[in-house]
C-alpha cells in the first residue's frame, strides 16, 4: 500500500511541476524578429508605435496607399512577428493601407507574456484607435492568421467592416487539450492545472478565450480559411465556428498543412480574398 501511495504522490507532483513548465513556456515563448522589412519587398512605409487598449506599447509598420482610405490589419500568428506575414500580406499593398504590428511580449511589442489571445483583443483595439484617431482611417478590414485570426473573431469594433481569418482556433481550451493529447486520460488533469495557473497567475481564464462564442455578435462579413490538414489548429475548430455563423463564409483549403494555405496557391488565394476584401470595403 505505501508503494501504491508513492506512485501515486510521484504521479501528482510530476504532473504539477511538468504542467506547470509547460505553462511558463507557453506565456514566454521564444521571441522571433524576422529578419525582414518592407522595403526590402520593394514598399515604403512608417515605423509606428501605440498603445493597446490596457496601456501596453506596440511595435508596427504601416504601408500607406493614397489612393484609399480603407485599411488592413495584419494579424501574426504564435509564437511570431509582424514580419513572419509580410510575404503575404504584400498583396493586400496594392489596394489598400496595411498596418501590420507584433502583439504583446511578441517581435518588437512590450509586454512580459501573451495570453494566447485573450488579452491580445486590447491590442487589436489599440491598432483600430491608432488607424482613426491618428490617421483618420475607419473602415477597416482584419487578416489574421492563426492567433490573430482567434483575436479578429473576439474582438468587436463598429470601425472593423469585414474579417478574414486563416487557421483560427474556436476556442483556447481546445488548444491547451491537443497541446497535451500523447497523454491520453492523464491530459485532463494537466488541461485542468494549465488553466488554474493562467487564474492564479495571470487572472485570465482559458475558456474565456473563446472566438465561437462571439461569433453570433459579428454582425460584418467573415471568411474563414482553414488548412484541411492542420496539425496544430484542427480543422475542427472551423466547423465549430462556421456553425455558429452560417453566414461566414468558409473555405477549407484541400491538403494543406498549418500556414501552408497560401503557399499551395497563392493567386488563388490572394485572389479570393482580394474580392472578399473589396467587395466589403470598396
Amino acid at each position: 500500500m505505501q508503494i501504491w501511495l508513492k506512485v501515486f504522490v510521484f504521479i501528482v507532483l510530476f504532473m504539477v511541476i511538468f504542467s506547470f513548465l509547460i505553462f511558463l513556456m507557453s506565456i514566454h515563448p521564444k521571441k522571433i524578429i524576422t529578419n525582414l522589412i518592407p522595403s526590402d519587398l520593394g514598399l515604403k512605409y512608417e515605423e509606428v508605435s501605440f498603445k493597446s487598449a490596457d496601456g501596453i506599447k506596440l511595435s508596427g509598420w504601416l504601408i500607406p496607399n493614397n489612393k484609399t482610405k480603407a485599411a488592413i490589419i495584419v494579424m501574426h500568428g504564435y509564437p511570431a512577428d509582424k514580419a513572419n506575414l509580410l510575404g503575404i500580406a504584400e498583396f493586400l499593398t496594392n489596394d489598400f493601407n496595411v498596418l501590420l504590428f507584433d502583439f504583446r511580449s511578441f517581435g518588437k511589442s512590450e509586454g512580459k507574456y501573451t495570453t494566447a489571445g485573450y488579452l491580445e483583443k486590447n491590442d487589436l483595439l489599440g491598432a483600430v484607435r491608432y488607424l482613426d484617431e491618428e490617421k483618420n482611417i475607419t473602415k477597416i478590414g482584419l487578416y489574421g492568421f492563426s492567433l490573430g485570426g482567434a483575436v479578429a473573431l473576439m474582438t468587436n469594433h463598429k470601425n472593423v467592416k469585414v474579417i478574414v481569418t486563416d487557421s483560427a482556433y474556436a476556442r483556447l481550451s481546445h488548444m491547451v487539450e491537443h497541446m497535451y493529447r500523447i497523454f491520453f486520460i492523464f491530459k485532463y488533469p494537466l488541461v485542468y492545472l494549465t488553466k488554474l495557473y493562467g487564474i492564479l497567475f495571470l487572472k485570465v481564464n482559458v475558456d474565456d478565450a473563446s472566438p465561437v462564442d462571439n461569433m453570433k455578435n459579428i454582425k460584418v462579413p467573415i471568411l474563414l480559411i482553414h488548412a484541411e490538414k492542420d496539425s496544430q489548429i484542427p480543422v475542427d475548430e472551423a466547423y465549430l465556428l462556421h456553425d455558429a455563423n452560417k453566414n461566414a463564409e468558409l473555405w477549407i483549403v484541400e491538403n494543406a498543412e498549418h500556414g501552408m494555405t497560401h503557399s499551395i496557391n497563392p493567386e488563388k488565394y490572394e485572389r479570393r480574398v482580394l474580392e472578399f476584401f473589396r467587395g466589403n470595403l470598396k
